[in-house]
């Protein structure tokens, strides 16, 4: 997998080193330093076929302007001209709309409750200096996406050594729907922050592990799920701060309690604070939660019964292609989320398997988060992107492919899915669906 590495991170050495003279430069050296080789060229490769992607899509298919006046009405996406709305094609569409919106404007109807309020904040503040929101969104979510992806560099080689984690910073950043990392959305962001509070949890930080997670907790609702990993961690391990003690079952904490431990509070007191801002704003305290379920289209019932109803909805559409029957226009995500909860499910039994028990947990109760929300009509609606974000189902993919010398072939298949989905998000249509 390691022959895969590109040159163009090494062809920006030689730059950043001639610029060393300067302040800008010391710096650029510094920041390049921070993010190894690998890093680098995975991000600038796949960003670069996100960007070359979405464009050629915009070229050939073209943007239509039905779907501009209803999602967008207000035309953030396309106010940059000829040339610059090429550029924002692969970065600004459906949700980012919202996200922007809220940063200008903040919460002023229920739906926007549906929306967490780290990237607005985010977004704002970053735009006194930017003088752009759009541009505040754009750069936020570069800068958390390579920081994403060298975060968990740094904890699968810590896990499973640097062969590893090469290959898995590769698969992450040509995922198949790693165009929402770069894009004005959440998940650049929430990677960064989640893989941020179990590195920092790992290595015995427990501080910095309780800010990002009370950061995560703000950047989407699943993050307050960090919490568990975070206790987890401190009471069984492994951590590299303390030595384990010698237990008779494997129920019984390995390490004793210590006070540090309280820092884990932030996680559910950051999400809490957002609820008492609803509140104060007139959504009330449940505001997030009725948004998603109402304005989205969401109901509660058990994860077995949602995964069933995702199952079958991908089977009726499989039928409906099968037999002609599929309508062009059809935007349901059915068969590809079925395809990806049939994939998630052996992975989530090889990282309980490869991995500490710690991982696993983690990334069944986030998709068991998602199979307990059903999508009313289209059930598992999104799966695959929300599943793209647990990436220690990533760390196991590497140790799978590696094994079976199918690396490349895995990081190829990944790269076509991703230029083709790019290719949906920026021509307005649902990713996911049978439609471009």
């Amino acid at each position: 997998m390691e022959t895969t590495d590109g040159t163009l991170g090494t062809a920006l050495e030689p730059v950043l080193v001639s610029a060393s003279g300067s302040v800008g430069g010391r710096w650029a050296a510094r920041l390049a330093a921070l993010v190894p080789p690998v890093t680098r060229r995975a991000f600038f490769h796949s960003r670069l076929l996100v960007l070359a992607s979405g464009a050629a899509a915009v070229l050939v298919f073209g943007v239509s302007s039905s779907a501009v006046s209803v999602f967008d009405p207000a035309h953030i996406s396309v106010n940059f001209g000829a040339v610059g709305n090429l550029f924002a094609a692969p970065a600004i569409r459906w949700d980012s709309i919202w996200y922007l919106r809220i940063a200008g404007h903040g919460y002023s109807v229920a739906q926007d409750a549906g929306f967490s309020p780290l990237l607005p904040i985010l977004i704002r503040g970053v735009s006194w200096a930017t003088g752009s929101l759009v541009l505040a969104g754009v750069v936020i979510s570069m800068v958390a996406c390579v920081a994403g992806l060298e975060i968990v560099r740094r904890l699968t080689e810590l896990e499973l050594g640097p062969t590893a984690a090469n290959r898995t910073v590769l698969l992450l950043a040509f995922g198949p729907m790693s165009l929402f990392l770069s894009a004005v959305y959440t998940d650049g962001l929430f990677l960064a922050l989640s893989a941020g509070t179990i590195y920092a949890a790992r290595r015995g930080r427990w501080r910095q592990a309780a800010l990002l997670g009370g950061l995560g907790a703000i950047a989407r609702p699943a993050g307050l799920l960090l919490a568990v990993p975070v206790v987890l961690l401190f009471f069984y391990g492994p951590r590299e701060d303390a030595k384990p003690r010698e237990v008779d079952s494997w129920w019984q904490p390995r390490y004793g309690f210590a006070p540090v431990i309280g820092w884990s509070a932030a996680i559910p007191l950051m999400a809490a604070a957002f609820s008492a801002y609803l509140a104060l704003r007139g959504f009330g305290a449940t505001g997030n939660a009725e948004a998603q379920l109402s304005d989205m289209h969401h109901s509660v019932t058990m994860p077995w019964v949602g995964a069933w109803r995702g199952l079958l909805a991908g089977g009726h559409e499989l039928w409906l292609v099968v037999r002609g029957q599929h309508a062009a226009s059809d935007t349901s995500e059915a068969l590809l989320q079925a395809i990806g909860l049939l994939i998630v499910i052996p992975a989530i039994v090889g990282t309980f398997r490869r991995l500490p028990a710690i991982y696993g947990i983690y990334v069944s109760l986030a998709v068991a988060v998602h199979l307990c929300t059903p999508t009313a009509g289209d059930p598992l609606k999104g799966f695959d992107r929300y599943a793209s974000l647990r990436f220690p189902l990533f760390m196991w993919a590497a140790i799978w492919a590696g094994e079976r010398n199918i690396s490349n072939t895995v990081l190829i298949a990944s790269a076509v899915a991703l230029a083709l989905f790019t290719s949906q998000f920026a021509t307005w249509h649902v990713v996911g669906s049978l439609t471009l």
